[in-house]
């Protein structure tokens, strides 16, 4: 769904991954790209390759007209505010609103993906669970080359990026606080893998006993759970730190930014506000 953690540093980030992609081209072939993968991954038959276009095209239009003036709408609420030094209180409110938005976007896709899985026969759904295992050993294969250092690096390096694609060029002051999120994520990667295999392995038995279960129950109930990154009482406490230590990063982080990083902030916010602006009409 969206990299690990503080990937919501900034805010917007998850914002604009609602959209999809990051052009209006490719917003507006996703039904079709979306189409393509599924078909090659599962080998659809005719009735359910229509069936899948149809829904595909019926999402979009409801994400276009629905999902993106409220995204619009909250980009500019966080520029209006970004002209000076954030609150905590709305910090917290902006993250909520991240989630919301995501919650109510995947929850969109819940019927049609359960459609498609009902209608799944057991080469299909073989195909579909032999592909996730496959994404995610190369995922882990990936992270296990990397040394920790290696790792540590990646993550304050990523960090560093997402937030000057916002602000501009970050200065020597501000390098610490990278460092500290990405001392900080690594701190809860054993939580993040436990709650990512509890959500991965809800999910293949969603898909092997779609037959025996309310399929479009289980996925609402795993969509939320996902959004939540919630997999049960053993890691709430160690998740709740987490997202204590990042909201407090995210307000020291705001409150370093000099004048023109934070004028560099509203005009980007104030351009995609724009841009999703007119992809709505």
């Amino acid at each position: 769904m969206v990299k690990q953690g503080c990937r919501t540093g900034w805010l917007v980030g998850c914002l604009l991954l609602l959209v999809g992609c990051t052009t209006e081209l490719a917003y507006n072939t996703l039904p079709f790209w979306i189409h393509y993968y599924i078909d090659d991954i599962v080998n659809l038959r005719p009735e359910q390759s229509r069936q899948v276009k149809a829904d595909l095209d019926k999402i979009q239009q409801w994400h276009r007209t629905h999902e993106l003036p409220a995204i619009a709408e909250r980009l500019g609420l966080i520029a209006s505010q970004s002209t000076e030094r954030h609150t905590m209180a709305q910090l917290r409110a902006h993250q909520e609103a991240v989630k919301e938005r995501i919650r109510a976007t995947l929850q969109a896709f819940v019927p049609a993906t359960a459609r498609l899985l009902d209608s799944f026969d057991d080469e299909q759904a073989k195909a579909l669970t032999q592909w996730m295992e496959e994404e995610i050993e190369q995922a882990t294969q990936r992270r296990a080359k990397r040394s920790e250092d290696e790792q540590f690096a990646y993550q304050r390096d990523d960090l560093e990026e997402d937030t000057e694609e916002w602000v501009g060029d970050t200065d020597r002051d501000q390098q610490p606080l990278f460092a500290e999120m990405a001392q900080y994520q690594q701190a809860a990667m054993p939580t993040f893998r436990q709650v990512r295999e509890r959500l991965v392995s809800r999910l293949f038995n969603i898909i092997n006993n779609r037959q025996s279960i309310d399929t479009e129950a289980a996925l609402a109930q795993w969509v939320d759970d996902v959004v939540a990154w919630r997999a049960g009482p053993e890691a709430e406490t160690e998740m709740a730190i987490y997202r204590s230590r990042r909201l407090d990063w995210l307000l020291r982080l705001d409150r370093s930014l000099d004048d023109e990083q934070r004028n560099h902030l509203v005009e980007s916010l104030n351009e995609w506000q724009t841009r999703l602006d007119n992809m709505s009409r």
